[in-house]
C-alpha cells in the first residue's frame, strides 16, 4: 500500500513540474535583441520571396524552444518579426 502511494506522489510530482515550465522571452521585434540579450542561437537561416518582396526566414532555438524570425526586405526598409510556432 505504502509503495503504490509514493509512487502516486513521485507521479503527480514529476508532472507539475512539467505544467508550470515558462515560455522563454524574446522580442517580437528585434532579432539581434533575441541573440545577444536574450540567448538564442541561430539554426539555421532561409531565403524566399513573398510575392516580390524578398523575406529571410531565421530559426532560432534555446533549449527545447524553437523561435521563427522573418526578415522582409522593402525598397529602402527592413521589417522583423519573430514569433514561437
Amino acid at each position: 500500500m505504502m509503495k503504490k502511494l509514493s509512487l502516486y506522489i513521485f507521479l503527480v510530482l514529476m508532472f507539475c513540474n512539467v505544467g508550470f515550465s515558462e515560455e522563454p522571452t524574446f522580442d517580437y521585434r528585434d532579432m539581434n535583441k533575441n541573440i545577444i540579450e536574450h540567448g538564442w542561437k541561430v539554426k539555421k537561416s532561409t531565403m524566399t520571396k513573398l510575392k516580390t518582396v524578398p523575406v529571410e526566414i531565421y530559426t532560432l532555438t534555446k533549449g527545447n524552444w524553437i523561435l521563427k524570425c522573418q526578415i522582409l526586405y522593402m525598397h529602402d526598409e527592413m521589417e522583423t518579426f519573430c514569433m514561437t510556432p
